[in-house]
């Protein structure tokens, strides 16, 4: 098995192993990581580039993020194919994989909370919505 880059959505904490934690050791928030490239982690981290991450392994790697939780990606094809460019052109332009439907505040410690995947079960539009949804509609809830 090869050990790869975990980064808890909640608190930014990152994680190198085969698996991530189940419990974030930083904010003790339960099945909160999603694989990352190394240089997303590299860069969080303060390190210097690493090999980037392709659209289909982002893809691929937010479809296992959400196995066994209570949201899915978003199964509208043509939508999440808008929202990966986006946040793709976020990375390639800003350095990070930003959600590509909220603004930079250009303050660092702040702009990590909306590193896609952010921490969106604690968005209005993920709870108060019958059919719950992140900020931009990557994920929503499982029916």
């Amino acid at each position: 098995m090869k050990k790869r880059f975990w980064r808890c959505f909640v608190c930014n904490d990152i994680h190198f192993g085969i698996a991530p934690p189940e419990l974030c050791p930083t904010c003790k928030v339960l099945d909160a990581y999603v694989e990352i490239s190394a240089e997303e982690a590299r860069k969080i981290l303060g390190g210097g580039p690493g090999v980037s991450q392709t659209a289909d392994e982002f893809r691929a790697a937010i479809e296992r993020f959400t196995t066994g939780n209570e949201f899915q990606v978003n199964p509208d094809r043509e939508k999440v194919d808008l929202l990966v460019k986006g946040i793709f052109e976020n990375e390639r332009n800003h350095g990070l994989k930003y959600c590509p439907c909220r603004l930079r505040t250009k303050d660092w410690e702040e702009d990590l909370r909306i590193v896609c995947p952010c921490n969106f079960l604690i968005h209005d539009t993920y709870k108060g919505l019958p059919d719950g949804e992140c900020w931009c509609g990557l994920f929503i809830r499982r029916k």
